[in-house]
Formats: C-alpha cells, sequence, structure tokens
C-alpha cells in the first residue's frame, strides 16, 4: 500500500513538472514578438449539385384562380408548366413534415428538387406559377481533395510570407520561424443568387511569423 502511494506522488509530481515546462514553452512563444498575417489563393470549386425548396399551397393561389381553386389543380397546373419547360417532375419529393412545420392554414406541401444541371436549374426556377413559392435554393460543392488541401495550402502559406516580409520590412523587421497556422473550412454550400462567381472561391490560411 505505501509503495502505491509513492508511485501515485512520483506520477503526480512528474505531470506537475511536464505541466510547468509546456506552459513555460507557451509563454515564451507568447513573449516573442510577432506578426500575424492571412495568406490567400483564389481556385475554382466543383459544383455537386443544386437544390431548392418549392412550397405548394392553396394560400398561396391568386388573381389566376378563384378562392375555391383546389391545391390539386393548383399542383396538376404546375407540374404541367413544369414539363413544358423540360423539367423532369419526378425529381420533386415531397416533404410533408416542412410543410405542416411552415404554419400555413389550408392544404398544400412542400417539394424538396435536387439536379446536377445548372440548366434544369434555372428552368425550374424561371417557371413561376400562382401558388407556389420557391425558397432556399443552394448550389453544394465537392469537398477538396486531399492533394487540392495541400496544394492551396502551399500556395497560401507563401503568399502570406511574402505579405509578411513587406509589413516587417517597412518596420525594420524581418520574419523569423513560424508560431501558428490558422485555416477555416471552406463552405458546403453557398446560397444562389445567380450565376456569377459561383465556383470562385478563395482559400484563406493565417499564419503567425516570429519577428527578428
Amino acid at each position: 500500500m505505501k509503495l502505491e502511494n509513492t508511485n501515485s506522488l512520483r506520477n503526480l509530481k512528474l505531470l506537475a513538472i511536464l505541466f510547468v515546462m509546456i506552459s513555460s514553452f507557451s509563454f515564451a512563444q507568447i513573449d516573442k514578438p510577432y506578426i500575424d498575417v492571412s495568406g490567400q489563393v483564389e481556385y475554382s470549386r466543383e459544383v455537386e449539385k443544386y437544390s431548392t425548396t418549392i412550397i405548394v399551397s392553396e394560400d398561396l393561389a391568386y388573381n389566376s384562380y378563384d378562392e375555391n381553386t383546389s391545391f390539386d389543380k393548383i399542383k396538376s397546373d404546375y407540374f404541367d408548366k413544369l414539363k413544358s419547360n423540360n423539367v423532369n417532375v419526378s425529381q420533386l419529393k415531397e416533404d410533408a413534415l416542412a410543410y405542416t412545420a411552415m404554419g400555413y392554414r389550408k392544404k398544400g406541401m412542400v417539394y424538396q428538387f435536387e439536379t446536377t444541371s445548372q440548366s434544369k436549374f434555372i428552368e425550374l426556377l424561371s417557371t413561376g406559377f400562382s401558388g407556389v413559392n420557391i425558397n432556399e435554393k443552394y448550389v453544394y460543392y465537392k469537398p477538396l481533395t486531399s492533394q487540392q488541401v495541400e496544394d492551396l495550402s502551399k500556395k497560401a502559406i507563401e503568399d502570406a510570407k511574402t505579405r509578411a516580409e513587406l509589413i516587417a520590412k517597412s518596420a525594420g523587421k524581418k520574419i523569423g520561424t513560424i508560431f501558428t497556422l490558422n485555416n477555416y473550412r471552406e463552405e458546403s454550400k453557398r446560397a444562389f443568387y445567380n450565376t456569377r462567381d459561383l465556383t470562385d472561391h478563395v482559400f484563406n490560411i493565417g499564419v503567425r511569423y516570429q519577428l527578428q
């Protein structure tokens, strides 16, 4: 029993010493002068799919419909118009729970639509109809590969180094070793407003250099 207590005490002392050493090293790093910069590189992102939420409801019907027009009539006419615009209506998936959660008073349905074709997506979005509301339009991107992350990181760090050297030089300093690197994950989706700049993205890395 006494031997176990001795070993436990020895282990606690070792842990305490290790903690002090790590803390001292961390504070030593913080105490040194440094410069924070951000390196950036532009790149083209590959689109995985386009997605939108479509609401078809008696509550949304106006003008061209009588007050007593049914949901089935609105849906049938809307789907016919989509077909005439070469939209595959079988890709519209019902989401009854989502419609219930929206709190509409009259009968209706929410449909989720996904496609890999930008032209088909635009055709659907451009098909306006009484009793129909289209919202939550998104474009989803394919994840970056390990090789892409590595290549973009190298370029971003090089950009950060160039910027840091220029700033340090203006203050009569030089940069030393890298203290820290920070990178926020790239966005997996983006709201769809237009076709401009959909695939244009910026890869960022924050770098902290020692100042000498």
